[in-house]
């Protein structure tokens, strides 16, 4: 039978968990506003950055024609100015630490199925959870691991996944997509860049002056889309997980709310069945004494 020193015990437990899941759920609430912010700031940079490519491709058809032709590319939409190696990577978004619920495992079992059933050759994973995952599988594929911070954009580190990812043709990431603060879901985004095509005639004919060469602008153009969407990706990534995080411990609050209040009526029916003892002794002295 547990005794009233075990319930002291259990309650005093119970509510410091309970502080400190609430405590974490506010620090989860205060990074997830702060990163929606930046989501929003990096969706603008994106467009601005999108709309000047459009114009630049626009107003110097004739010289895209040109590069065109020199590079063997009929397509307009399979226009680079970047040297690219023809191959596909796959690339996971996970997380360095847990209570993100089950959503870092969703995104990894995503991407697992899809390294096996396209069989790919190359594939990069950043977060130390979805690499430990991946060291448990039996898998003929070449994976690069990058270490990221969860909670915010490392330039540095950033810079070297950039560089590692540009060389693809075409690169799918693997992640997490916040809907709305009871909605986040794993999703598969080609981040590779679009080369957006010149024919288009709602744009004006705005015209740039470059230095030191069209074809060198065009190549920092690419590479800022494809470093902006990548960078939102992360951003979006992180935005679901905090999410996560927060509807996670909100429901380890409430478990623990909740057991709290069974633990205290149960030293509630102790100092019921104490009481109840005592006054059956008084009555028994006093039964002795007639």
């Amino acid at each position: 039978m547990i005794t009233k020193k075990q319930v002291n015990s259990e309650i005093d437990y119970l509510i410091t968990l309970r502080s400190i899941l609430e405590s974490y759920e506010e620090i989860a609430a205060s990074k997830m506003a702060r990163i929606r912010s930046s989501v929003l700031a990096s969706r603008d940079f994106l467009l601005e950055i999108n709309t000047v490519f459009q114009e630049v491709k626009s107003s110097y058809k004739e010289e895209i024609e040109k590069l065109m032709k020199r590079k063997k590319i009929k397509n307009p939409k399979e226009l680079t100015f970047l040297n690219r190696n023809g191959k596909t990577l796959y690339l996971l978004i996970s997380a360095n630490t847990g209570l993100y619920g089950d959503l870092i495992k969703k995104a990894y079992d995503l991407f697992i199925e899809s390294l096996k059933r396209d069989n790919v050759r190359d594939a990069a994973i950043i977060g130390k959870l979805g690499y430990q995952f991946f060291e448990g599988e039996k898998i003929n594929t070449s994976v690069s691991y990058f270490d990221f911070p969860d909670d915010r954009i490392d330039s540095e580190k950033l810079k070297k996944i950039i560089e590692h990812i540009i060389q693809y043709r075409k690169v799918l990431v693997f992640y997490e997509l916040f809907n709305n603060i009871i909605d986040q879901k794993p999703i598969i985004t080609n981040i590779s860049g679009d080369p957006l095509s010149y024919e288009n005639s709602g744009m004006k004919g705005v015209r740039y002056f470059f230095e030191p060469s069209l074809e060198k602008i065009m190549v920092f153009f690419e590479k800022e889309i494809v470093a902006s969407i990548f960078e939102q990706t992360i951003l979006e990534s992180e935005l679901a997980k905090f999410a996560s995080r927060m509807i996670a411990l909100d429901e380890s609050a409430d478990n623990t709310r909740n057991k709290l209040k069974e633990i205290l009526l149960q030293k509630e029916r102790l100092r019921h069945q104490k009481n109840n003892k005592e006054q059956a002794e008084k009555f028994s002295y006093i039964s002795l004494w007639k």
